[in-house]
């Protein structure tokens, strides 16, 4: 009765070291989170009980006892292996989402550096278009002026033009009446010329006759006398030729005269047609 009390109490604490709480049915299996086996655990109390009837129940049980500190020992060390994993992940999980944000970051920069770049750039452009736009305005502008200095100056050419016309027909006309006057004052001239030639004419022809007559007279009183005077002769031949110079000359002086004035007519009506 002893044995199989004291066979009893070292069962049930056999049973309590090696059993563990929950432990699962037979057939079923199961692994811990922390990859420990639960079949390995039954397989071992199925083995204390073997050794319940066994002398070295006790140092079973302190070396059962033993291995289970140590495989807690080894479980403790795995779960702050994990910790360690885990806080090391975590510390990698903050710097990806770090570096991802600082990626974010640069590409929100990036991004609001080229939109500032382009607005920047369309900004530029619209200044250079304004310019180009005041430009063009004033282009226009000084065009417009010139077009207005050009028909201005076109203006004033043209009234020159017809000024200068006035004064040319206003002197053409003022020459045509000086001409007139000329001429008719050439005519008058003329008219008075061939008035004196013609008196220088007859006054030579009234003296001519006068010489012939004298003449005449001569050779009829003396013609005796004449005839026998040698020098009254020679003078008589002197006095004739004289004389019938001094006719010649009257009617060449007459015609060299008549064409003289003829002449100058010509050359006066010349300078007034041109």
């Amino acid at each position: 009765m002893f044995g199989r009390g004291r066979g009893n109490k070292k069962d049930e604490s056999l049973s309590s070291l090696m059993t563990p709480e929950n432990a699962p049915s037979g057939g079923e299996k199961r692994q811990s989170v922390t990859g420990f086996d639960p079949e390995g655990l039954e397989r071992a109390a199925k083995a204390a009980r073997d050794l319940d009837n066994s002398r070295n129940s006790s140092a079973a049980i302190e070396l059962i006892k033993t291995q289970e500190a140590t495989k807690q020992h080894e479980a403790a060390a795995e779960r702050a292996k994990m910790d360690a994993y885990a806080q090391q992940q975590k510390a990698e999980n903050i710097t990806r989402e770090a570096e991802e944000t600082r990626k974010t970051l640069d590409y929100q920069n990036q991004h609001n550096k080229e939109r500032a770049d382009y607005e920047d750039q369309l900004e530029r452009k619209r200044q250079v278009d304004m310019l180009d736009v005041q430009r063009y305005m004033q282009e226009e502008q000084l065009k417009k002026q010139e077009e207005m200095v050009l028909r201005q100056e076109e203006q004033r050419r043209k009234t020159a033009e017809y000024e200068a016309k006035l004064r040319t027909q206003t002197e053409l006309a003022k020459a045509a009446a000086e001409a007139d006057g000329r001429i008719r004052q050439e005519r008058e001239n003329h008219d008075l010329i061939l008035e004196k030639v013609k008196l220088e004419a007859i006054e030579k022809r009234d003296t001519v006759l006068k010489a012939i007559e004298d003449g005449g007279k001569m050779i009829g009183d003396g013609l005796s006398s004449y005839l026998d005077d040698t020098e009254k002769l020679r003078n008589t031949a002197f006095t004739v030729t004289a004389v019938a110079a001094g006719i010649y000359t009257a009617k060449t002086g007459i015609s060299i005269m008549g064409r003289f004035v003829e002449v100058c007519l010509r050359c006066f009506r010349v300078r007034v047609n041109y």
